[in-house]
């Protein structure tokens, strides 16, 4: 590492000391609710006031204001103002904005600004929301309910480092994220005191790596007390992914499962995508990871990935036990077992270690900083 690089990293890790006080905040674009039917919903003010901007008039909303939409193609605000949809903006006019979406029984709410418009036609709605505020509810949706506190602000740091490094995901469509899974489970505003202050608290840090760039933060539910090299499960290795044996998650919920299946099953719904050799299926039954977690590779002409996928396993980290006709898996561990195993942050948090020590036990050489110095930084 050159002396230009590790004055910058110190200088970082300095920043996370000296900034920590002091929060970062910007707002991101989300889309939510793409796979609902939105064709008759509504939009209900439940704090603070809006301004619609609709067709350059402005319409101020209060508490209980609603805007009814209806046909996937109309919708009216009050009993005077009814319009076509081509798009309009929600823009809160006070700190805390609160709305409500109402899709038939259920109702969600959400933080900040909404933006309504016709995409492909068909209703799309974006939530322009502060990058905090996004986080608190990404952290309630991946992490749940009554957890350390040291815990959610380690899920708190992940999940904006995640954000931050992905926001050009959906740029071509208009927006930086989405609401599934692949960009981060976000289902509504944050309820849960707690998690707000892990994020307040933790506001503008993020995890970069030895060439300070915000890492990957990959997570899973359980490892089955050893997580996974990078490469053992993808194809690419990466120097902070790196395989540690853990002793943490093992009486949490997820470290192991059973799973029994008749030989000829076995066969048949492995060979629906490849044919399978004798000498793979030889190895394959005889499997044993009693003691090591195997690396992610071929046995012979089989992916474990594969066999995960097509037989619906928790996770590859299983051995397997022939009866007869009959096969039984013993598995450990929920997941793809690369990086932060949730249920073993957990119990480090249970167990008073702070979220810094949980971070670097599971993430390899990667520095916390404040995304204000990473930016004084950053290349051109």
């Amino acid at each position: 590492m050159g002396i230009t690089r590790v004055y910058k990293l110190m200088f970082l890790i300095l920043a996370f000391f000296a900034l920590l006080p002091f929060s970062f905040s910007r707002n991101i674009s989300v889309s939510i609710l793409g796979g609902e039917n939105l064709n008759d919903f509504s939009i209900t003010v439940k704090r603070g006031s809006y301004s619609v901007h609709l067709d350059n008039k402005v319409y101020k909303l209060i508490v209980g204001n609603r805007i009814l939409v209806q046909q996937g193609r109309y919708a009216s605000i009050g009993d005077s103002i009814r319009f076509k949809i081509n798009s309009f903006k929600m823009i809160g006019n006070d700190y805390v904005n609160h709305f409500e979406i109402s899709l038939g029984i259920h109702s969600i709410k959400y933080d900040d600004h909404l933006h309504v418009e016709m995409y492909n036609n068909q209703i799309r709605l974006i939530n322009e929301i502060d990058l905090d505020r996004y986080v608190a509810g990404v952290v309630e949706g991946e992490a749940g309910y009554n957890l350390p506190l040291e815990y959610y602000k380690l899920q708190a740091i992940l999940c904006r480092t995640y954000a931050l490094k992905n926001l050009n995901r959906h740029s071509k469509e208009g927006f930086d994220l989405c609401d599934k899974v692949h960009c981060q489970v976000y289902h509504k505003k944050c309820n849960q005191n707690d998690i707000i202050k892990a994020t307040a608290s933790t506001s503008g840090l993020v995890v970069v790596d030895h060439d300070l760039k915000l890492i990957n933060t990959t997570f899973h539910s359980n490892c089955g007390g050893q997580t996974c090299n990078s490469e053992d499960v993808w194809i690419t290795p990466v120097s902070y992914l790196r395989s540690v044996k853990d002793s943490f998650c093992n009486f949490s919920p997820h470290y192991s499962w059973e799973k029994k299946i008749h030989q000829n099953d076995f066969i048949t719904v492995l060979s629906q995508n490849e044919p399978i050799d004798s000498l793979g299926f030889k190895s394959l039954v005889s499997l044993c990871q009693d003691t090591a977690r195997f690396p992610n590779k071929k046995l012979h002409s089989i992916h474990l990935t594969k066999v995960r996928s097509a037989l619906d396993l928790k996770s590859t980290y299983f051995s397997v036990e022939k009866q007869g006709p009959n096969l039984t898996l013993y598995g450990k561990g929920f997941g793809h077992g690369v990086g932060l195993c949730q249920e073993g942050g957990i119990e480090m948090a249970k167990r008073s270690y702070s979220y810094v020590d949980i971070l670097k036990y599971y993430y390899t050489k990667v520095f916390i900083v404040n995304q204000r110095a990473l930016l004084f930084f950053k290349e051109e």
